[in-house]
């Protein structure tokens, strides 16, 4: 089973951390550093290692050193850089391998345009270093990675690494480091003295602004809590609008239909008033009676046109009937009449 190992809290000698100025792209400020040493325990004990100090073969190291490719490297402002914050990622790691020297390189960019105080202190820092000799002042690189280890053979409280998967690295202080050779420096095209050039005002100015920012930091972590409060308020708010909004709508609508069943049950008595009233009045006048003729009245009318008419069986007759454009009932009544009369006869 892998276990979680950061490499800091202890002292280290280090190489220069190199930045460059150089290449083509503005937020792109390339860096190289050491990790680690193989086949050599570290000159501390890393976080995870329960006191006991680690050691990764070469053999190792060039099975996984290229886990650590795609990581990104940190940076802990709020405690002076001597820490790990993963979540305050500045760099990337794009390259990975193992010197003739023993030492675990890696390179990659700072995104220096994002973070250029981040360039900014590293240089500054590493330029005391070296002017002044203030080896505590040097950047270093201290690693992150997931490891199986098991204990050594032939020393005592050492664990030896089995595998690792690397995960990523932060930037601090040599001495808050684990690997003496860990190292972690700013490449720059000017030489270290255009660098540094700086009055003892200067210097001292630039100390109070590095404590200045690592105080803005704190303040802006408790702002940003203080939001994020706020914003859980304003979601709370927000569901009790959306519920009392809800339950309106739902008022008016029940609102709606009892107004519309009044009015419904107020028309019907309306007209129930409007019935009684009509009935109050009295019965309603007779329909009219409708005027009708007899058989013999429409024979005595149309006679002479019955007469003319060619051929006496009944489908002339009702031939000729049809042709005089009669209603249908003064129709049917002759058609009937002349069937009586063909059967009598």
């Amino acid at each position: 089973m892998l276990k979680t190992l950061k490499m800091s809290n202890s002292k280290m000698r280090v190489q220069d951390f190199k930045l460059s100025d150089s290449g083509g792209h503005p937020n792109k400020v390339p860096f190289k550093c050491v990790l680690f040493t193989v086949d050599q325990p570290s000159d501390g004990s890393p976080s995870g290692a329960g006191g006991k100090l680690i050691r990764i073969s070469s053999s190792v190291c060039d099975q996984y050193l290229q886990t650590f490719v795609g990581m990104a490297l940190n940076i802990d402002y709020a405690t002076g850089m001597a820490d790990h914050e993963p979540r305050f990622k500045v760099a990337v790691i794009d390259k990975a391998y193992r010197s003739m020297e023993g030492c675990a390189w890696v390179e990659g960019y700072i995104y220096g345009k994002d973070f250029p105080d981040v360039v900014a202190t590293i240089r500054y820092y590493n330029g005391l270093a070296a002017e002044y000799n203030w080896s505590e002042y040097k950047f270093g690189a201290s690693l992150e990675m997931e490891a199986s280890v098991q204990n050594a053979t032939d020393m005592e409280n050492v664990l030896d690494v089995m595998e690792f998967c690397g995960t990523g690295a932060a930037i601090l202080f040599a001495d808050a480091a684990a690997y003496k050779t860990t190292s972690f420096a700013a490449r720059n095209n000017k030489s270290i003295e255009e660098d540094v050039e700086m009055t003892p005002e200067q210097i001292k100015a630039m100390e109070d602004g590095m404590k200045s920012l690592q105080e803005a930091m704190g303040g802006i972590t408790a702002s940003v809590q203080s939001v994020v409060t706020e914003v859980g308020t304003i979601k709370t708010d927000l569901a009790s609008m959306k519920a009392a909004s809800s339950e309106a709508d739902q008022k008016t609508e029940e609102e709606k239909a009892a107004a519309d069943l009044k009015a419904a049950k107020d028309e019907a008595e309306l007209l129930k008033q409007e019935l009684a009233e009509l009935k109050a009045k009295g019965a309603p006048p007779a329909e009219p009676e409708r005027k009708t003729f007899s058989a013999s009245q429409l024979l005595s009318k149309y006679g002479k046109e019955l007469q003319e008419g060619e051929g006496t069986d009944h489908a002339s007759f009702c031939a000729t009937v049809d042709r005089m454009n009669l209603s249908a009932s003064e129709s049917i009544v002759l058609k009937m009449k002349h069937r009586e009369m063909n059967t009598q006869s």
